[in-house]
């Protein structure tokens, strides 16, 4: 019985391999690969080569790259002249086809042969860096760090600021962020922004990459330097640990929630945002909740009234619900849920309430005498717990980008 059972699944095994047919890498001729390099020239293009021969001729190739940490690949079908030998220098147009630096990605090649079968290089490694500067590179903790400039003391506010965000704001609200998170700052905001998409914000000088673990900055060395890399950096990667605690398959918190939090917990305080928002609720211009779901837009006063709102209906959630509140509705949308049944499952009001309530909170603290706003609760920790040596005060594809909010122009009346 036990013979037969063994001969009956060879005879299975072998059926199974003879329907693979001709076109399987099993079955494929021998290929031999002799370049299979990448050369990187941010942000115009990567250089891909390639040379490769077999025994009967090379029909068609394609070039196939993804993020190591993405889920999308790319495909290229450069053109080729079929022969048995293929020498090909490939130049990616990385303008067109964005990506940002820093991250990693993985490639490899396909190649079609006359008979129509198929053979698949082994998979490459690429570091696709900004090649235009020298950087310096530090790790603490969860955080890696890539910085244009060499001063320890931004150096050390960058390392201080990013794993405090992380390590307070995970403790208070429960939530973890899988693997470590990347740092890239460059000399300026208008640094930055040539590593951006083209037709990016002008005001952009900060973004969040989530499904990358990937903060990009612009932040200035010299005066000045320290507040604004505890302001920028402590929003940009609280971002990252939002996104982490409400991952799902199915959709992503609103922008109110993500950036509310986002501006409400960062290191550094923005009075403009007072401002705008009450000139805005004086005027009856206040943005629906609803409407503040998606992005705030690309002009800055919208960008900034978005900013202003969001941060204040966090505020009132965490001054009606607190913080186990805010903990038990980012934990609704990890299930990917609607803004409406995560409200309703992890508060007991929907989005209307909501609105409704937030105004109502607002026209009365606007009657009341003008109180000092509270410090910052992510701040409120012991000496012990503190960074020796520094004092501070202080959003793409799930693919969701963040930027910090654009400071005004003009002062603001």
């Amino acid at each position: 019985m036990r013979r037969r059972l063994r001969r009956a699944t060879a005879s299975l095994l072998l059926l199974a391999f003879l329907a693979l047919g001709p076109s399987a890498s099993l079955a494929a001729p021998r290929v031999q690969f002799q370049d299979l390099g990448a050369a990187v020239a941010f942000p115009e293009r990567i250089v891909f080569t390639l040379v490769a021969e077999a025994a009967q001729p090379i029909e068609r190739v394609e070039l196939r790259y993804r993020p190591v940490d993405g889920e999308v690949t790319f495909v290229a079908r450069p053109p080729v002249e079929p022969g048995t030998t293929v020498r090909l220098r490939y130049a990616r147009d990385m303008r067109v086809n964005y990506l940002p630096p820093f991250i990693d990605l993985a490639y490899r090649w396909r190649l079609v042969l006359a008979d129509g079968s198929i053979v698949e290089s082994p998979e490459q490694r690429l570091a696709y860096r900004d090649t235009r500067y020298r950087w310096v590179e530090r790790s603490r903790g969860p955080v890696q760090l890539f910085s244009t400039v060499t001063d320890p003391e931004y150096i050390e506010t960058a390392l201080a600021v990013s794993e405090r965000a992380i390590v307070r704001f995970s403790q208070r609200f429960g939530v973890a962020l899988a693997g470590p998170v990347r740092i890239v700052l460059y000399p300026s905001p208008e640094a930055l922004r040539t590593a951006l998409p083209l037709q990016s914000e002008e005001w952009i000088g900060g973004v969040a990459i989530p499904k990358y673990r990937l903060v990009l900055g612009g932040v200035a060395a010299g005066p000045g330097a320290e507040e604004e890399l505890a302001r920028l950096l402590s929003h940009e990667v609280l971002h990252l640990v939002i996104a982490q605690a409400t991952e799902n398959p199915f959709g992503t918190p609103p922008a109110w929630l993500d950036e509310g939090l986002a501006t409400l917990y960062q290191e550094v305080a923005e009075p403009w945002l007072d401002t705008a928002l009450e000139r805005a609720r004086r005027s009856g211009t206040l943005p629906s909740l609803r409407a503040l779901s998606a992005s705030f837009g690309t002009d800055p006063e919208a960008a900034l009234l978005g900013y202003a709102a969001s941060r204040s209906v966090v505020e009132y959630l965490v001054t009606t619900y607190g913080e186990e509140g805010i903990a038990r509705l980012l934990a609704a949308y990890r299930e990917g849920v609607s803004d409406d049944e995560a409200l309703a499952e992890s508060l007991g009001i929907d989005v209307d309430q909501l609105d409704r309530a937030w105004r109502a909170w607002l026209a009365q603290r606007a009657i009341r005498p003008a109180e000092p706003r509270a410090a910052n609760p992510l701040l409120l920790v012991s000496a012990a717990g503190s960074v020796a040596g520094i004092v501070l005060v202080r959003r793409a594809c799930r693919t969701r980008c963040r930027s910090r909010p654009p400071r005004p122009t003009a002062p603001q009346h």
